[in-house]
């Protein structure tokens, strides 16, 4: 069994302030939500070993809040093709993880994050009703012994949750 929990990048500024929508960095509540997230990620298990992130300027800053939550030996792995990316994109991104890494934490953008929940859990990524909101985490629980398995309808949705319905103190 694998883990995986994906990660929709954290509430970043207006669009209509940055010339290009890859630069558009997170806002106060963006990174406070980034660490709060991380909070609920540290308690999963299995421990995250892995970080793939869109290079996004505002998936990189999630990231960024969630190294310094987890407090994580590494550096996450930057996935160009992972911004505004299809479903059917992340999931040849994931099936490049390392072999031997356990749990990956996957950070990108709607609407491919919550297609690709749905695709892995239902084995469809249109008309699945699942709502990824800014910082939210989708965890998943995945039928595979090696990343190259992955395949729709193979996990089990094991939590879905957002900042809005964490408590407050949390984080």
């Amino acid at each position: 069994m694998k883990a995986l929990t994906i990660f929709r990048h954290a509430k970043a500024e207006r669009p209509e302030e940055y010339p290009q929508d890859f630069d558009r960095p997170l806002t106060p509540r963006g990174r406070k939500d980034a660490e709060r997230m991380g909070v609920v990620i540290s308690g999963l298990a299995p421990a995250v070993d892995c970080i793939l992130s869109s290079s996004a300027v505002r998936a990189a800053q999630t990231a960024s809040h969630l190294v310094a939550v987890l407090d994580y030996a590494g550096a996450p792995t930057w996935a160009a093709d992972a911004y505004l990316a299809p479903p059917e994109t992340l999931m040849e991104i994931l099936r490049g993880a390392p072999k031997d890494t356990e749990h990956v934490v996957l950070i990108g953008h709607n609407p491919g994050m919550e297609e690709l929940a749905a695709l892995l859990c239902t084995g469809a990524s249109n008309g699945a009703i699942l709502r990824l909101p800014t910082a939210g985490i989708a965890h998943l629980l995945l039928d595979i012994g090696r990343w190259q398995q992955l395949r729709a309808g193979g996990a089990e949705l094991r939590l879905l949750a957002a900042p809005k319905l964490l408590p407050p103190r949390l984080g």
